[in-house]
C-alpha cells in the first residue's frame, strides 16, 4: 500500500485506493515535479490509473519527468507542492550550482538521494559523485546484459518496492540497489532484471550503455 506523509497531520498515512489525482502546486520546483513523476511511475506499478494536473505548464523533460499540462484540481486530487505553495504532499527547499555540458540525470539521481521532505543544499561534488553513480550503474547493466537472462532477484525487487511505497523512501530503496550489485548469491541476469524493474520507477536511464561496451 502506498503510503505518504501528511503534511494536516504530521503522520504517514496510506493514500485512498482507486485512481490516483495529482496536482502540481509549484511545477517551476523541479523537486516537486521529481516527487510528483515518482508517484505517477509507483501508482502505475501498483496498478492505480494516474492522473496528473498542474498550475501551469512545465517542461522538465531533460530530467525525465513527463511534460506537465495546464489544468485545474482533479476531484480528490493529491496536492504536490512546496513549503511555499502548500500542498498535502510538500518538499524540501533545495538548491544545486549550475553544471552546464553534464548529464542532467545527475541532479535527478542528486535530488532522488535526499528524501523529499530533507532540505537539500546540493554542491558541485555531489553533483560529480552522482554522476560517477550513474556511469558506474550503466557499466554493470552493460556486463550483466551480457549474461543468461533471468527472473528478478525476488527479494531485492520486493524490498526496493516497499521502501518506495512507504513515503517514497528513495534512499533505502537504493542502499538495497548498492547492496544487490554486490551480492555473489545473485546472478547477473537477476541483477540485471531487478534493477531494470527499479528504474522504470526511478527513471535514471540506468541501461545506457547496454550494448555499447
Amino acid at each position: 500500500m502506498l503510503r505518504l506523509f501528511e503534511t494536516r497531520t504530521g503522520q504517514v498515512v496510506g493514500v485512498r485506493s482507486g485512481p490516483l489525482r495529482l496536482y502540481v502546486q509549484a511545477p517551476g520546483d523541479l523537486r516537486v515535479c521529481l516527487t510528483a513523476d515518482l508517484l505517477r511511475r509507483l501508482a502505475s506499478r501498483l496498478r492505480r490509473r494516474t492522473l496528473t494536473t498542474a498550475a501551469q505548464a512545465a517542461d522538465h523533460t531533460l530530467y525525465n519527468v513527463a511534460l506537465l499540462d495546464a489544468g485545474e484540481p482533479l476531484p480528490g486530487a493529491l496536492s504536490v507542492g512546496n513549503v511555499t505553495s502548500g500542498g498535502e504532499v510538500q518538499t524540501a527547499p533545495w538548491t544545486a550550482p549550475d553544471t552546464p555540458g553534464g548529464d542532467p540525470l545527475a541532479l535527478r539521481l542528486a535530488l532522488l538521494t535526499r528524501h523529499y521532505r530533507v532540505e537539500a543544499a546540493l554542491t558541485s561534488a555531489d553533483l560529480t559523485e552522482a554522476a560517477a553513480r550513474l556511469d558506474g550503474w550503466r557499466l554493470l547493466l552493460a556486463g550483466w546484459a551480457t549474461e543468461p537472462s533471468r527472473a528478478p532477484a525476488p527479494s531485492y525487487a520486493a524490498e526496493t518496492l516497499a521502501a518506495l511505497c512507504d513515503d517514497l523512501d528513495v534512499p533505502t530503496a537504493l542502499a538495497a540497489l548498492d547492496r544487490l550489485t554486490e551480492d555473489p548469491d545473485v546472478a547477473p541476469g537477476a541483477k540485471l532484471e531487478a534493477v531494470l524493474q527499479l528504474d522504470q520507477l526511478l527513471a535514471l536511464d540506468l541501461p545506457r550503455k547496454i550494448g555499447t561496451v
